[in-house]
């Protein structure tokens, strides 16, 4: 336990004994969040009780779901005296960084509070009974003004990043411009603007579409990994914020493998645009399945919005003939990002594993079917890409697709074609 109850209330001292006295009723070798919320559930809660009963009207009738989930956690003989476990020892770390911010004594409401942060099954339980944690730290707040503060003691060292937490609680909308990373958005957007350049000299041209593919293919990338974090937090999931997701900078969304090794590769061997990003939504804290599905499909409708972006100076080069016909080259690279957006709208759609299509339908599947096929998931993308790759009709059939949807944009896929031959000047 590396959390000091030195500030913790008397009322919300005793709760946690009676969560230790839950937990060794029911053979628990550890105090899980389950058992705090047991503890949670009683008029001597004070405050806690009050908040419950004025939500829910009846608290106790959560206690069969919690009961339930408890039954199907392994038992423990040996369970005498049952320490904190590792989630209740973040929920209570979530309720002291809470009172610590307000200047107060941590109280059941903060409990209530941490327990939501956690994201287990006890705060699956609150959200779906109807709490809701922004409106409990609201409230929270609102008594914090009318109290008069106490001085807590110091508490433990943290591993989570504090400048993030001073925007976990802000609206969106206030939150994204101080998450934002507008320095890693001005460099991307500044190695396509020296492309761009680049490409109108003939001397320079390869070097342009080099720059422009590379640099336009980040920002594709990062706009697909911020969709998926931003649904992420508006279904429930504040923890994107902590994890550095809305940034819009491309090391937040690194995996050595994932976003490095593989799109290199796949982008080298055949211009194939393989989104490589590695972004981890907690979906237990998510609201609801829909949301769920919200969260996998918001990567590819931003990779489509790309591909849209990328596709209007087309259409308004096309108004110049001349400028189209004395720089090729910059269409071309042009022409080829959205060819790599599309292509990687649709690869992400198939409904296998770890593909965003498989996200979008998973949570409406049996929770057991859908760890099987994870567990298996990357080798199935991995021979789906062989397969485009050797078997011929197949690959016809899905490059057909790909370029019935880039001339609907109003794109030539011969200039794609050109854009490619001079990004992989080596072949």
């Amino acid at each position: 336990m590396t959390v000091s109850l030195e500030n913790f209330t008397p009322i919300a001292r005793a709760c946690l004994e009676a969560a230790r006295r839950e937990a060794q009723a029911y053979q628990s070798r550890h105090v899980e969040p389950e058992h705090v919320l047991l503890a949670l559930l009683a008029p001597e809660s004070g405050s806690a009780w009050n908040v419950l009963a004025g939500t829910l009207g009846n608290p106790l009738r959560l206690r069969n779901r919690i009961v339930k989930s408890l039954k199907e956690s392994p038992a423990s003989p040996e369970s005498a005296s049952p320490e904190f476990g590792f989630r209740t020892d973040r929920a209570l770390h979530e309720a002291s960084d809470e009172a610590l911010r307000s200047g107060m004594a941590v109280d059941t409401p903060h409990l209530l509070l941490g327990l939501l942060d956690e994201g287990g099954a006890a705060a699956n339980i609150l959200r779906q009974a109807g709490l809701d944690a922004s409106r409990l730290r609201h409230w929270l707040r609102q008594r914090a003004q009318h109290s008069e503060p106490v001085q807590p003691a110091p508490l433990a060292p943290r591993t989570r990043a504090k400048p993030q937490r001073a925007v976990d609680d802000l609206p969106l909308r206030q939150a994204l411009p101080r998450l934002i990373s507008w320095y890693a958005v001005l460099v991307q957007v500044g190695i396509v603007g020296v492309g761009v350049w680049l490409s109108t000299q003939p001397e320079f041209e390869t070097a342009g579409v080099v720059f422009i593919v590379f640099g336009g293919w980040v920002i594709s990338l990062c706009a697909h990994e911020f969709a998926h974090a931003l649904a992420g937090d508006l279904g429930g999931d504040r923890g994107v914020r902590e994890r550095g997701y809305l940034s819009f900078n491309p090391l937040s969304y690194t995996h050595v493998l994932l976003s490095i090794v593989l799109p290199i590769v796949f982008l080298f061997i055949g211009g194939l645009g393989l989104p490589g990003g590695a972004v981890y939504i907690d979906r237990a804290r998510l609201r609801s399945s829909r949301w769920g599905s919200l969260v996998s499909a918001a990567g590819p409708l931003a990779s489509l919005l790309m591909a849209v972006l990328w596709a209007l100076p087309l259409a308004l080069g096309r108004m110049n003939p001349l400028a189209m016909y004395t720089a090729p080259g910059l269409w071309g690279a042009l022409s080829l990002l959205v060819v790599l957006n599309v292509w990687g709208v649709l690869f992400n759609l198939l409904p296998i594993p770890p593909l965003d299509g498989f996200g979008i339908i998973a949570p409406w599947l049996p929770s057991d079917l859908v760890e099987r096929l994870y567990m298996f998931g990357f080798v199935g993308s991995l021979l789906i890409v062989y397969l485009m790759m050797s078997v011929q009709p197949l690959s016809e059939s899905f490059w057909g697709a790909v370029y019935d949807v880039v001339q609907t944009l109003g794109v030539d896929p011969g200039l794609a074609a050109y854009g490619l031959s001079r990004f992989m000047f080596w072949r």
